[in-house]
């Protein structure tokens, strides 16, 4: 009985040992950043509902992986030349063809004191900048979303639709 006991918790040990060890050393990590460069708007806060990745050789409709959430609002004006973390994920190896990013409302403040809320008619900005997760690393994606394309105004008050500038991968 008591070596019974003992080969179920040296089992129960090296099950527990594999699967920790799939998780933090064969899966890499994604960390997604989101900036903006110079613009008219003293303040922009923009609130994100999801991000995910989508793996090479998936149909459209399948492959995504969900990345969860660091921060949903993010005052984009506020991070002019420097970014921070929106998301971040443990991801299995491989290439990723797509990011997709929703936002769901946005306001700001222009540098005269204004406050607009935005009306947001397709929050969902996808890159298609290709990158990969290596086993055990650590991947980031920069994202830059030009305000100065992305807020229009229009007889009926101020539109934000984002558009994506640069996007780094280190």
């Amino acid at each position: 009985m008591r070596r019974t006991f003992l080969s179920v918790a040296i089992a129960s040990i090296v099950v527990l040992s594999g699967l920790a060890g799939y998780v933090f050393i064969y899966q890499g990590s994604l960390n997604v950043a989101v900036k903006d460069s110079v613009g008219v708007w003293s303040h922009v806060t923009v609130t994100f509902t999801q991000v995910a990745a989508h793996q090479s050789g998936k149909a459209a409709d399948q492959g995504w992986d969900q990345v969860t959430l660091t921060q949903r609002s993010i005052d984009l004006a506020s991070f002019v030349n420097v970014s921070t973390l929106l998301a971040s994920a443990r991801l299995g190896p491989g290439k990723y063809t797509e990011l997709r990013i929703d936002v769901v409302s946005a306001e700001g403040q222009m540098v005269n004191g204004t406050s607009v809320v935005f009306t947001v008619p397709s929050g969902e900005v996808k890159t298609t900048t290709p990158f990969e997760i290596r086993s055990g690393a650590s991947t980031t994606l920069t994202v830059d979303i030009d305000l100065s394309r992305s807020i229009v105004a229009n007889g009926k008050g101020w539109v934000f639709t984002p558009v994506l500038g640069q996007v780094t991968v280190a």
